[in-house]
């Protein structure tokens, strides 16, 4: 029983930090993060550059793309989840910062 409910705590988090990540790729404001950058999970509606080592950086940006084809990301094999913004004009390529 312990064990299903940690799982299903871990996927609520999971979830959040989706819910999180796709709110902010969908803000109307350009994404300030580059290649390389490193990015805390969303706190508060936004995200913030951190240094790489830092505890809070949980994505790492693979890649930001000038267009709004997350297929793009596919060129990066350690990317685990690609955000387009509402406009579909800009794509964030994120990797895990772990």
């Amino acid at each position: 029983m312990r064990q299903r409910s940690a799982a299903l705590g871990g996927a609520a988090v999971v979830v959040a930090v989706l819910a999180g990540v796709l709110w902010y790729a969908n803000r109307p404001a350009p994404s300030p993060a580059k290649a390389g950058d490193c990015i805390t999970a969303p706190s508060a509606g936004s995200f913030k550059t951190v240094g790489c080592a830092d505890s809070g950086a949980a994505f790492k940006v693979a890649a930001v793309l000038d267009n709004g084809d997350s297929n793009g990301c596919d060129a990066y094999p350690a990317v685990i989840m690609s955000v387009v913004d509402k406009n579909r004009t800009k794509t964030l390529c994120l990797d895990s910062a772990k």
